[in-house]
Parts: structure tokens; sequence; C-alpha cells
């Protein structure tokens, strides 16, 4: 049989074990939750910064595109922020332009009703009546007596001219 001692040491050895192993399993519980949480804060502070990253480059990008507009986009961003009325207007002045343009295949003459409009060498406006009947034009706007000149010239027609007072 075995030695007394021997089977005593044996059975405190085992005692020792037994009583020692929740303390062993819970300092692995809490290690594996101490690596757990610190990974998760690594993950966080690494999502912030590329947050941040993305931002810095959103804000850069965002400020080039409004310091360098090129004609298009400034005509773009005209077009949207005016609901397209200064675009109209802009295509209407052109086409007006285009129209008195002596290179056009009109010739520089713009027919209107029974109008026909040109300029004259000296970049006045001639209005030729197409049919001999009543006509009156409109120059709209407020003006005075002084501000208005009307001529007649038998060799040349009706000069009207408008002059501006400050």
């Amino acid at each position: 049989m075995l030695d007394e001692q021997v089977v005593t040491a044996v059975a405190t050895g085992n005692l020792k074990a037994i009583s020692e192993q929740p303390a062993l399993l819970s300092n692995l519980a809490y290690n594996n939750a101490v690596a757990s949480n610190n990974l998760g804060q690594q993950n966080a502070v690494a999502n912030q910064q590329a947050g941040n990253e993305m931002g810095l480059s959103l804000v850069a990008n965002a400020t080039n595109t409004i310091s360098n507009l090129g004609p298009l986009a400034s005509r773009s961003a005209v077009d949207v922020l005016t609901n397209n009325e200064l675009a109209q207007t802009i295509a209407d002045l052109k086409s007006a332009v285009q129209a008195f343009d002596p290179s056009n295949a009109s010739g520089g003459v713009l027919k209107v009703g029974p109008f026909t409009l040109s300029l004259d060498g000296q970049g006045r406006l001639v209005i030729v009546p197409t049919r001999r009947e009543d006509f009156e034009f409109v120059i709209p706007g407020g003006f005075t007596r002084e501000q208005v000149e009307v001529r007649s010239d038998p060799n040349v027609g009706i000069r009207i001219r408008v002059r501006e007072t400050r």
C-alpha cells in the first residue's frame, strides 16, 4: 500500500488545483474581456480616423470645385440657381445678336411681323415696314419730352432718338 504522506500530498495537491480552478477561469475570462474591449476601441478609433480623412477629402474637393469653376460648371450653376430664366434671356439675346450678324445667312436682317429690322453702318436700328398701313412703335420705359427727339427727313425717313438724362 501507499504511504500515508504520499496520499495526503496528492490529496492536498488535488484540493489546491480544484480550489484554484475558478480563479484561473475567471482570470481567463477577464483577459478575454479586456482583449475584446481593446480591439473594439482600436476599431472605433480606426473608423473615426477613416471618417475624418473622408470628411477632409470631401471638404477639399468641394472647395476646389467652388474656387475653380469652369465656364460649363458656372453656366450650369446659374441655370440651376435661377430656374433657367437667365439662361433663356441669354439665349434670346444671343439669337437676336446673331440675327443682326451680316455674316449670317439672312444678311443681318430680321423679319418681325410686318417689319424688317437691320443695323446700318453706324450701328443704328433701321425698321422698314413691309406693308403700307398705320403702325405704332412702343419703347417701354418712362421718358420725358426732353429725352425724346423725333425728326422727319424726306430723304431718310423718321429718326427717333432717346437720350438718357442723369
